[in-house]
This record gives structure tokens, C-alpha cells and sequence, in this order.
């Protein structure tokens, strides 16, 4: 296991996973530029990790990156040194109905598993900011706020290739499209993608519209709190409230 000291992303990397860790904590350091100009942000360990060093870690299923937040316990996400086969197959074949429909996927799905390290990284921040409500569906939206905000700062060209990714994924025909049932049960991979597909046309929404207003405003109204969520958020974006009320969206083409 190779050490990486740093004050704001320690990297902990296994053997042979070096170079790709060392590219994954560059990418985490230039959206932690962005939002510490906000907020302080305490230290986020970062583990890359091949499939021996994960399971003596964790019992996540390998390739699933996830993290593991506690102010208390710490902030770490946890990374695979590889995808494995199966998880790359699946999504492909999740994601075959809307290459059917559109045409080719805006690149290889190993691309949107990296990038999509950005918002497992924006889930620590979120939880240091004691934004955390445990609604599922609001920590995820604002994750993924939080997350695309600081990447259209921080890397433009980025930023276009996850809202080209958020177009495809919306564009999957869920079998359950409601806010509620995503609280209530859990998820095909099909229905997951589609709902980080919504959650990332809005987000997208918002930060080209509104700019960083709901950051400001969270940070004020924080700590967040499950009972009192949803209204914090329509007192400071109105304009949520149609997407309240349409949920789930119409079938239609976003991108």
C-alpha cells in the first residue's frame, strides 16, 4: 500500500494503482479548490484500492465506489484501482435502449465511472457542511449540485462531458419515475441512471441559471434537517416547485 500525505486529500493507493490515484486526486483537488473558496472543507482521505485491499477494508461489493462519512469517524471515498468486467457489461447493457434511440453514448462508461468520483467527493463535502438529510433523493440532488457547480468552475470541458452523460441517462424509460418510490425501495440499475440523469439536467439547471445562489443559501440555512428540507429548498429556488410537481418527468429526448 502506497501513502500519499496531503492537508485537504490524503491517497492511500494499492500496489500498481499509483498513477491512476495520483490522476483521481488531481481531479478531487481542483473541485476542493472551488468549493473551500466557499466554505473550509476538512480532509478527505481518498483510497484506491485493487480487489484484495478492498476486501480487507470493506464489505462493499468490489467496483462500487461509494463513501464513508462521519465528522466524527472521518471522510473517506473509497475508489476501485479497476472496473470490473461484470459492472462495465451491465452498464453497457443498461445503457443499450438509449444507444438504440440517440446514437453512440458520449464516450466510453469507464469515463462516466471516473467522472462520477467528482459526486461521491461532493457527498463528503455535503455531509462536512452538514447538509446531510438522509431524504435520499434530496442528498443525492444536492450532491450532484454541489458537484457540477464546482466542476463548471473548475474544469468547463468537463462539466459539458457530464451534462452530455446526464442527457443519455435521462433519456432510459424507468419503470418507477417518482420521488417516492425512490425513498421507499430499492433500485434496478436502470431506474438509478435514469434518476441521476433528472438530477444532473437540473442541477445543470441551476448552476447556468442561478450561478452558486443555492450554495449560499444552504450554507446559511445549514444545519439541513429531514422534516424541513423541502421547504428550505422552494424558499430559496421557487422554481423547484414545478419540478416537485411534474415528478417523474415526461418521456421525452433532453439531449
Amino acid at each position: 500500500m502506497h501513502l500519499f500525505p496531503h492537508p485537504y486529500l490524503p491517497l492511500q493507493a494499492s500496489e500498481g494503482a499509483v498513477r491512476r490515484g495520483r490522476a483521481m486526486q488531481g481531479y478531487l483537488l481542483e473541485l476542493h479548490r472551488v468549493l473551500e473558496s466557499y466554505a473550509p472543507v476538512p480532509r478527505v482521505h481518498l483510497l484506491v484500492l485493487d480487489e484484495a485491499d478492498w476486501k480487507t477494508r470493506t464489505r462493499h461489493p468490489f467496483g462500487f465506489p461509494f463513501q464513508r462519512t462521519s465528522l466524527r469517524a472521518g471522510l473517506y471515498v473509497f475508489w476501485p484501482a479497476r472496473y470490473p468486467e461484470r459492472l462495465v457489461w451491465r452498464l453497457r447493457e443498461a445503457l443499450l435502449p438509449v444507444v438504440r434511440r440517440l446514437g453512440p453514448l458520449p464516450g466510453p462508461v469507464e469515463e462516466l465511472l471516473d467522472l462520477n468520483l467528482g459526486h461521491e467527493y461532493a457527498h463528503a463535502v455535503a455531509v462536512a457542511w452538514r447538509w446531510r438529510t438522509r431524504v435520499r433523493w434530496v442528498d443525492e440532488f444536492l450532491a450532484n449540485y454541489l458537484y457540477l457547480l464546482a466542476l463548471s468552475r473548475a474544469l468547463p470541458e468537463l462539466y459539458l462531458t457530464v451534462q452530455r452523460w446526464g442527457c443519455w441517462l435521462a433519456a432510459l424509460r424507468p419503470k418507477e419515475p417518482s420521488l417516492g418510490s425512490y425513498e421507499r425501495k430499492p433500485k434496478g440499475l436502470e431506474d438509478q441512471l435514469w434518476f441521476q440523469g433528472q438530477f444532473t439536467a437540473q442541477a445543470a439547471r441551476l448552476v447556468e441559471e442561478r450561478g452558486d445562489g443555492l450554495l449560499r443559501g444552504l450554507l446559511e440555512a445549514a444545519p439541513l434537517r429531514r422534516a424541513t428540507v423541502h421547504r428550505v429548498l422552494l424558499g430559496l429556488e421557487p422554481g423547484l416547485r414545478d419540478w416537485f410537481a411534474i415528478f417523474a418527468p415526461k418521456q421525452e429526448t433532453l439531449c
